[in-house]
């Protein structure tokens, strides 16, 4: 016991060291990047911007800073005989590494509750402070759309002249509903905006659930086509219609665009709109698996680390091993990325995008420690 919490104090020492020096360097040097930008801007807008990217800089820097971690720490007891005498002791090297393996767990966990619950805010308004500088040119975040269509489903089909995805208001609209292919109603409306049922639920805003709400139509006409040829038109100068289409808000302009900025739960969403609309969901797909699988990098790496550590070789410095270790991690990322983008472009099902790359590493490093711990 005494031994396990020496162990896991020299782990833990080292993983804080190396995660917040990582996080330091990473805004040092983004900061520096967009020097211009910030000299230009209110110092409360560079504070908020990057108190909103440490989370997102946590999650991108945890799994390396895992590896270096299990491999100073676990590496440097080894080189100093501690792992030989715990084994010698009659303890099994798996038993004696497994509350680090238990930690790499808890942490992979952490990462998906993370990528779930913080970061889609955090990167929401990363992008938002960003989006009034040059970098706006480079990724515009699309705001309003003019002369534009919209086809919810078999059942509804948009006209709008101008939408804001701001104010959620659209001006010269047509709604055509249809039932069983023939048209049913017809909607004329020089404003709809989209009005929130009140009380608005918190909770279901973090969860990232959609409020329910109602398509307000104001100074227009309403006419239904009945099934003896006959038309019926109604005048509308301010009435709400909650039942009539299911179209939301977020369907026509999602402030939200970038998977980052997303849960898996707004990523599903976005798919079934895009589905709706016959527009391609490969991105999104394979952006939804990634979100599922990319946390249990964490785990993989820390067994490639302790694998290539936890033993005490002459022929070998741990200066080599970190070299391999740093090769193959590396090479995880760029399997991993080469992957989504063989996903996007579909060349790869978005399940085998997202998860090939951590099959592949999870059986190397599965494969390193069966035979580190049988020599």
């Amino acid at each position: 016991m005494k031994f396990t919490r020496y162990m896991l104090w020299n782990f833990l020492k080292m993983f804080l060291i190396v995660l917040m020096g990582a996080v330091l360097m990473f805004a040092v040097i983004d900061f520096v990047g967009n020097i211009k930008t910030w000299l230009a801007r209110d110092l409360k807008d560079a504070g908020d911007y990057y108190l909103s990217y440490i989370p997102y800089m946590v999650y991108l820097i945890t799994p390396v800073a895992l590896f270096i971690a299990v491999l100073a720490s676990i590496g440097n007891m080894a080189r100093h005989l501690e792992m030989s005498a715990m084994q010698s002791s009659g303890q099994s090297p798996f038993k004696t590494l497994l509350p680090i393996f238990i930690f790499g767990i808890l942490v992979s966990v952490g990462s998906y509750e993370m990528s779930e619950l913080i970061l889609p805010d955090a990167n929401h308004r990363r992008l938002e402070i960003m989006e009034t500088n040059a970098q706006k040119k480079k990724n515009p975040r699309i705001k309003e759309k003019q002369d534009f269509t919209f086809i919810d489903s078999e059942r509804a089909s948009w006209f709008f002249k101008y939408y804001s995805g701001k104010s959620r208001v659209g001006r010269d609209v047509v709604l055509l509903i249809r039932n069983q292919g023939s048209l049913e109603e017809r909607f004329d409306a020089k404003i709809v905006r989209w009005v929130d049922r009140l009380p608005v639920d918190s909770a279901a805003l973090r969860r990232g659930e959609r409020i329910p709400g109602c398509w307000q139509f104001e100074r227009g006409y309403r006419r239904e086509f009945l099934k003896d040829g006959s038309v019926k038109v109604h005048s509308l100068r301010s009435e709400k219609f909650c039942e009539k289409v299911g179209t939301h808000p977020d369907d026509l302009i999602n402030e939200r665009q970038l998977s980052d900025e997303m849960s898996s739960r707004m990523v599903q969403q976005r798919i079934e709109v895009l589905k709706r609309s016959g527009e391609d969901t490969r991105v999104m797909e394979t952006a939804l698996h990634f979100k599922r699988s990319a946390h249990w990098m964490n785990l993989i790496v820390l067994l490639i680390g302790a694998a290539l550590c936890h033993r005490y070789k002459r022929s070998g410095g741990l200066s080599q091993k970190f070299g391999v270790g740093l090769l193959i991690v590396f090479s995880y990322y760029i399997v991993e990325r080469i992957g989504l983008k063989m996903g996007e472009n579909g060349a790869l099902t978005p399940f085998w995008a997202a998860w090939i790359s951590h099959f592949i590493y999870g059986g190397v490093s599965s494969v390193m420690l069966y035979r580190s711990f049988r020599l």
